[in-house]
């Protein structure tokens, strides 16, 4: 009995100083939020919360393309690798889809994706989690890594810039033109305007002005995506039946409409075929579904369009080079050294103009497939555009790749005899380069001869001939940048084709050109502003990419040799991914080892 109250005075008790746990973790969480971040990395359901409430990810065009046929199909071919024999009989015959063939596939597809998957998620929410631990500068890093693996996967949305004013109640006065006289001729230059106005005056019923089209088709991407501007033409062709033409009353008959609405859709059809024509890689699978589901509504009425249309979407769906190298009976004959299949085949034996033409010829081959939406908003200097400019990022790589490579082969020969015959061959293949006009090689090989590791050189360079240093001495005032590389460009714009231009300056041109602003204000009426598309800037920027797009159309007349390709592609620099800063630096300390400061010739091998 006693013992029975004695435990109904602790229940008691306790029941009275009964402690309020129901915030207990929150406010654990809250006071430590180093645990909180360390569940967020333990748990995968944590980690997919606290990213979506920083992000949005997903585009719904990239959801669309894993439809439900190609879903079952991984799971039928992840069925079939296992040997589950039965369930994929069910599944074929329930879904109705035949197993895609497996033949040489050792793993499930399925699996590597959902693998890849997964590191791209760990990598994702590694770079968009805030990490207190970082620097500034480390946190900056971390944002352009995540911004260029967000580019990768698609997970970037486009910004809109359009308003979402229908084309044909767009104010009149949203465009601003000059006249401007040249040779006797006064023409009209757009200077700004609104997308709406830039697509009607490129749909014009009666102006047609062929300069403009060619650089609103080339420069558009800098100012709207290949679907607005779809959007934009679709529009322009259903011309209201209660549209006013501007002319009053007289202009206005039942026969002039139809005669303006008629003129402005054959614009519209043409200015589409061309834009396909020539630059059938703005369209993607769903851009051209639409295009197609559009050729539809006119193809009764405008059959032999349509007809062409169709032709240009069909010939580019099937993509094929066009590109083909000359070979012909003024093709040089290549000099082919006698150990050409050699494991050991080095620099010394191969003849300094064979290697100036196959560098020539690997370097051209990544030029000529260079698109002009790549030389736009500087994509290539950008992490969140950087995808869009493969081939001006392979250039650039290249570029570095072969400095990189003439510095280190140079620096790292140990005896000062053998370096200075590699100074030289380096000096004579320059020279060659400077005979094919290929500008961008030739700046390499300056580039890497006067690394700071390099030019310190001086017994080195005593190795070499006065008459090649002399001749490499006017190579370095071709290539000199004084007065924006002024020689250079003379040289350039003189040069017979086949030619491949240093694209370092015109990368340059276009990086000066992007502070120019994109939109710019502009008094429309005496009490309204707005902002306009600045389209003498892409007029501008149209001059630089049409250059380039005319040297990419005449190819070299030399003959591949694949060996001597092989090892120019595969030059080793050891670079791996190093800043060049870094690297240059470390060049430069062996450098000093190959030739200490005012060391005596006597004194080094």
């Amino acid at each position: 009995m006693i013992e029975s109250n004695h435990n109904d005075t602790i229940q008691n008790l306790y029941s009275k100083n009964k402690v309020d746990r129901s915030e207990w973790r929150r406010n654990v969480l809250k006071a430590n939020p180093e645990i909180n971040n360390l569940c967020d990395r333990i748990y995968p359901i944590n980690r997919t919360i606290q990213f979506s409430k920083q992000f949005h990810p997903g585009k719904l065009q990239v959801k669309q393309k894993l439809d439900k046929q190609a879903v079952i199909q991984l799971i039928l071919q992840h069925l079939s690798i296992k040997g589950l024999k039965q369930t994929k009989a069910t599944l074929e015959k329930e879904s109705k889809i035949q197993t895609p063939v497996t033949e040489g596939l050792g793993e499930s597809r399925l699996v590597d994706y959902i693998r890849q998957a997964m590191r791209d998620i760990d990598k994702v929410y590694d770079l968009t989690m805030e990490h207190t631990e970082f620097t500034p500068e480390e946190k900056s890093s971390k944002l352009l890594e995540r911004d260029e693996m967000f580019s990768y996967l698609d997970l970037l949305e486009e910004e809109d810039q359009d308003d979402g004013v229908n084309i044909w109640d767009e104010p009149v006065e949203n465009i601003h033109i000059e006249k401007v006289k040249t040779d006797d001729i006064e023409e009209e230059v757009v200077k700004s305007a609104s997308l709406n106005k830039l697509v009607e005056k490129l749909t014009h019923d009666s102006k047609m002005d062929l300069q403009f089209v060619k650089t609103f088709l080339m420069t558009y991407q800098s100012f709207c995506t290949p679907e607005k501007l779809l959007t934009k033409l679709i529009q322009r062709y259903n011309v209201p039946k209660n549209y006013k033409i501007p002319g009053g009353a007289a202009a206005n008959t039942e026969e002039a409409r139809e005669a303006f609405t008629k003129m402005v859709q054959i614009r519209v059809i043409n200015v589409i075929k061309k834009w396909v024509d020539e630059y059938f890689s703005d369209f993607d699978e769903k851009l051209i579904q639409t295009l197609k589901s559009f050729i539809e509504t006119f193809q009764s009425k405008y059959t032999a369009l349509a007809t062409g249309v169709l032709k240009s979407l069909n010939k580019n769906e099937k993509p094929v080079d066009t590109y083909k190298q000359i070979l012909n009976d003024k093709t040089p004959e290549p000099v082919v050294p006698k150990n050409i299949f050699s494991n050991y085949l080095n620099i010394f034996d191969i003849d300094e103009e064979e290697i100036a033409r196959q560098l020539t010829l690997i370097e051209f081959d990544i030029f000529r497939k260079i698109k002009p939406p790549e030389l736009l908003n500087q994509s290539w200097n950008k992490p969140k555009l950087k995808a869009r400019a493969p081939n001006v990022l392979k250039m650039i790589d290249r570029f570095n790749s072969v400095s990189m490579w003439v510095a280190t082969l140079i620096v790292q020969t140990v005896k000062v005899r053998v370096r200075g015959r590699l100074m030289t061959k380096f000096m004579k293949i320059a020279e060659h380069l400077k005979n094919m006009n290929n500008f961008n090689s030739l700046m390499a090989i300056i580039a890497g001869l006067n690394f700071s590791s390099v030019y310190r050189l001086k017994h080195t360079r005593d190795e070499v001939s006065a008459q090649v240093q002399k001749s490499f001495q006017e190579l370095e005032k071709i290539m000199n940048s004084e007065g924006n590389f002024k020689i250079y460009r003379t040289k350039m714009l003189q040069a017979a084709p086949p030619c491949l231009p240093y694209l370092g300056t015109h990368l340059t041109d276009l990086t000066f050109m992007e502070e120019n602003p994109d939109y710019i204000p502009v008094d429309v009426l005496p009490t309204k502003r707005v902002e306009l598309i600045n389209f003498t800037k892409r007029t501008l920027v149209f001059k630089v990419i049409s250059l380039l797009q005319q040297l990419q159309q005449q190819p070299y007349n030399l003959q591949p040799v694949h060996q001597i390709q092989e090892f120019l592609l595969n030059v080793r620099s050891d670079f791996k991914g190093q800043s060049l800063e870094i690297y240059q630096q470390e060049l430069y300390k062996e450098s000093l080892k190959r030739e200490p400061k005012r060391a005596q010739r006597s004194d080094i091998q």
